[in-house]
């Protein structure tokens, strides 16, 4: 029979629940009021965000950063759209729910051009065009953009005959000029140092002595730029500061509420994963995992994957299912876990116990926290090719996770920490050796991290009550969805196979 809940446990259970319940009261409540409606723009997905009601609003055009989604950039479309303007918000190709892949003519040319660029250039021109035909909507576009998407949108302005208020968040364009665009916000992250520069030599390009935080104008030419405070790169898109900037750069006189939905998101998402540690316990109780690898064994399984790994997939998968990169990524982790279960199988014997309950917490637990990303934070479903992307992930994730779940049994922090470090540093590694083979898949890194950081605990507390076959399993699903479902996807020339 399962073990009670403990008080402890209760009381985490307790709060969890509460966490969640609360978040999704704010997080629904920040869409209220607002029309959330799908748009197809070609073969480009898109949601128009406008008040309901609203008889005609003026247009803002918003665009995701590279990897990222029209999820991430909600909480700046539902703040604009209180604010009265009708946000229309897309997927670039080849990432959130585009079907379409993105040009593997990645690398820029003498001209800071690309392929790829060119392509994403002429994607938010269609969607603008279309943008700008929807009833009740009136006045030349604002552009928001964030990272990537900044530069593409510098570009498309040059190509309108009339724009309004832009908004660059982290942006690093080099095709802003003094003349354009002609009314310029640039907000920085405060940690985003050299991005903060950037920042500051476009307004200083209007008015020589400008400052963080100050507005200047030369003419009909004005700049800003501006910093939210204590976040990065990515926790910008939802800093308060951020939001209330764009709401008076875009909409000036509204004092309409921002959707500071950041915090909210991060509390339905942690009550998810805390809700699994008492869940743990209920689980029917199973005999004890066998002792740990020793020291000198443990090493050479560390080091013993790294070579074959990085040279096979260097050297094959160029192209599998007509996109670039992604059949290296799979050799990579399939080969690293091949190597390690063999040596284990040789000389310590495998795991060959699936418990049915422990694996069903696991997936179900794994499947809401996507579910909850999915709809508030990022892009997190995999579809269209996206779902046989999956499949061939896990031909190499599943003997990766077995083999990890293998050796992170009894593990302290220290091993743990060197079971994540070692892939990642002969992945990172061949990456930075052959960027034009692997480079477009840099992307696996940080999400492998933030895999072991949120699925890799729920695995470890499960793992205390049942084996390491069930969790490598259930880990292996779960690290090619979220592989599957969060790599930018890039075409590639043929449609060879490994």
């Amino acid at each position: 029979m399962p073990a009670p809940l403990s008080r402890p446990r209760l009381a985490v259970a307790l709060l969890a629940l509460a966490a969640i319940l609360l978040a999704l009261l704010q997080l629904e409540g920040a869409r209220a009021g607002i029309e959330r409606i799908p748009l197809a723009v070609g073969d480009t997905p898109a949601t128009l965000y406008r008040l309901e009601g609203d008889a005609e609003a003026p247009l803002a055009v918003v665009a995701h950063g590279f990897g990222g989604s029209r999820q991430m950039m909600e909480a700046i479309s539902l703040t604009l759209a209180r604010a009265g303007l009708a946000v229309v918000s897309f997927d670039f190709r080849g990432q959130g729910r585009s079907a379409i892949p993105m040009s593997p003519d990645a690398f820029p040319n003498e001209a800071g051009s690309s392929g790829t660029t060119v392509q994403l250039v002429r994607q938010t021109l269609e969607v603008l065009e279309a943008a700008r035909a929807l009833p009740g909507v009136a006045g030349p576009p604002a552009l928001i953009g964030h990272s990537m998407a900044t530069d593409i949108l510098v570009r498309a302005a040059d190509r309108l005959p009339e724009v309004g208020p832009v908004g660059l968040i982290s942006a690093y364009s080099r095709q802003v000029t003094p003349e354009t665009p002609a009314r310029l916000l640039i907000l920085s992250g405060q940690r985003e140092g050299g991005l903060r520069e950037v920042a500051l030599e476009m307004a200083r390009q209007v008015a020589p002595d400008a400052a963080e935080g100050q507005t200047v104008r030369a003419g009909a030419v004005e700049r800003r730029a501006a910093v939210a405070p204590y976040v990065g790169h990515a926790g910008v898109l939802w800093s308060p500061a951020t939001l209330r900037e764009l709401r008076d750069w875009l909409a000036p006189g509204s004092d309409a509420p921002v959707a500071a939905t950041g915090p909210w998101i991060l509390l339905l998402l942690g009550g998810i994963v805390a809700l699994v540690w008492p869940a743990a316990v209920l689980l029917p109780p199973r005999g004890r995992p066998g002792p740990a690898v020793g020291w000198r064994f443990f090493a050479v399984l560390l080091l013993a994957p790294a070579l074959p790994a990085a040279l096979l997939a260097l050297n094959f998968g160029a192209s599998v299912l007509g996109l670039a990169g992604i059949g290296r990524i799979a050799l990579f982790f399939g080969v690293w876990g091949g190597v390690q279960l063999a040596l284990l199988a040789h000389y310590r014997g495998l795991d060959r116990r699936i418990d049915a309950a422990a694996l069903a917490l696991l997936l179900g637990a794994s499947l809401l926290f996507a579910l909850a990303m999915d709809r508030y934070a990022a892009a997190f479903l995999p579809t269209g090719p996206r779902v046989p992307l999956m499949a061939l992930m896990a031909c190499g994730t599943l003997p990766f996770m077995l083999a990890h779940a293998h050796l992170a049994r009894e593990a302290g922090i220290g091993r743990r920490i060197l079971l994540a470090l070692a892939p990642l540093l002969a992945l990172g590694g061949a990456i930075a050796a052959e960027p034009e083979r692997l480079g477009l898949s840099f992307t696996v890194l940080p999400v492998f991290l933030l895999f072991l950081l949120v699925f890799g605990t729920m695995g470890r507390w499960i793992g205390r009550f049942t084996g390491p076959l069930t969790i490598g399993l259930g880990l292996g699903l779960v690290l090619a969805w979220s592989f599957a479902a969060s790599t930018p996807l890039f075409g590639a020339a043929s449609r060879l196979v490994f």
